[in-house]
């Protein structure tokens, strides 16, 4: 989603715009700075392409568990472990 600076007309995507904070306590609204003129600019941060689906801060560990048995290394320490009580 592109911004657009009131004070100088700069046509920006919003990632390049600088987040200042949030406008309201609760709600989508926040302030965010011109990297041209450094004016605070408002924007609705909900209005955005999630039309893909893709969640924030997905990956594919997702669901995944992890124990101590099937971290990396593990046959090397068992077997210098089982030599070690001989």
């Amino acid at each position: 989603m592109d911004l657009k600076c009131h004070s100088c007309g700069l046509i920006a995507p919003k990632v390049e715009f600088r987040h200042l904070n949030m406008a309201d306590s609760a709600g989508a609204a926040a302030y965010r700075q011109c990297p041209a003129c450094h004016v605070a600019v408002y924007c609705d941060e909900s209005e955005d392409d999630y039309a893909t689906g893709k969640v924030w801060g997905t990956s594919n560990l997702r669901g995944k568990t992890f124990t101590r048995a099937n971290r990396p290394g593990r046959k090397t320490e068992q077997k210098a472990k089982g030599a070690a009580d001989e």
